[in-house]
């Protein structure tokens, strides 16, 4: 596995530093396609909200909120943080609830931030409304780019799964979901399709449940704009780590349930990749249990900040959820 890992940070690497020729070709292509839509303006969620003035209030107010929100949280619910699931500095998780009982259902919480921004630090904000529901949150960190590729994120992503699930076996938890936000989700979409992940790995049959959140399923176009910067994505493998292009059927049999949820004042573009991935999922899968919601009167940033109140709609889905099924 090490071995094949390593290969491909060859492969990658040498793709990014060459073919100088064909990424102009590319990106004639691309312009002419896109020509008539402004893929910056699509891909900054900060420039949709209407609750303030300028998309820089928007990221100023987001990160600022989520920060007391995670500190409100770290100071009211018992925790043990900064657990290693790597050897990496990035590579580290929170588990809040550590006082309920072993059996509690867990919440992993995989934040977003286009795979370069934004800490498990200051994401420990859904935890508290959770807790209060006898529900565990773990809250997961990963390497950022450019420091890491979105290839090595993905590999992070799935190495933290397999302690989670291996802590929910030893503790006898009735139940895992994940939840990601924005690239967060795009990350948790990654995960529930690697089939031999979860069909190799002792305790997946705990998972019960996604909350994918204002995700971003097709990289397409975004190695098109800015954002690309950082991630340093080639065009060739965007396609491979679109989780609209992989393959879901094997959930069928696990009877996982999926709730896609965006804003709607989220950009054209993020809701129309909500709504593509869910008829992924339910049209071309086949997959049962399958809920696609535009929620009213939210954008991209206030749909997960809502998480830090006691009345929330990713709890009362939760709750509900294992009420119902566990």
């Amino acid at each position: 596995m090490r071995k094949i890992i390593f290969m491909f940070k060859i492969f990658y690497k040498w793709i990014v530093t060459s073919r100088p020729k064909q990424k102009k070709v590319e990106e004639k292509k691309m312009a002419l396609i896109f020509e008539d839509m402004d893929l910056e303006k699509e891909y900054s969620s900060s420039r949709w909200s209407t609750r303030f003035n300028s998309a820089q209030e928007v990221l100023h107010h987001h990160v600022a909120f989520v920060t007391a929100a995670s500190e409100t949280a770290v100071n009211n619910v018992p925790h043990k943080l900064e657990i290693e699931y790597g050897s990496t500095l990035g590579q580290k998780l929170d588990i809040l609830g550590t006082d309920l009982p072993d059996d509690a259902p867990i919440l992993v919480f995989i934040h977003g931030g286009y795979w370069q921004e934004l800490s498990r630090e200051i994401s420990r904000y859904p935890a508290l409304p959770l807790y209060n529901s006898r529900i565990k949150t773990i809250v997961v960190g990963y390497d950022l780019c450019p420091a890491a590729t979105l290839p090595e994120i993905i590999h992070q992503i799935q190495k933290a799964a397999k302690f989670v699930f291996e802590y929910a076996e030893k503790m006898g938890s009735r139940g895992v979901y994940f939840a990601g936000h924005s690239a967060g989700a795009h990350l948790v979409a990654k995960l529930l399709a690697n089939a031999d992940f979860l069909d190799n790995t002792p305790g997946t049959q705990r998972l019960q449940g996604a909350f994918l959140i204002s995700g971003v399923y097709d990289l397409r176009e975004l190695v098109h704009t800015s954002i690309n910067d950082a991630v340093q994505l080639p065009a060739e493998w965007a396609v491979p780590l679109s989780p609209q292009f992989d393959c879901f059927v094997h959930l069928q049999v696990r009877r996982v349930r999926v709730f896609i949820l965006a804003g709607q004042n989220d950009s054209p573009t993020f809701k129309k990749q909500s709504r593509e991935f869910f008829e992924l999922l339910h049209n071309t899968c086949l997959m049962q249990n399958m809920y696609l919601e535009i929620k009213d009167d939210m954008d991209h940033f206030d749909i997960v900040e809502c998480f830090a109140n006691n009345d929330n709609y990713l709890k009362n889905l939760m709750v509900h959820d294992v009420r119902k099924h566990l």
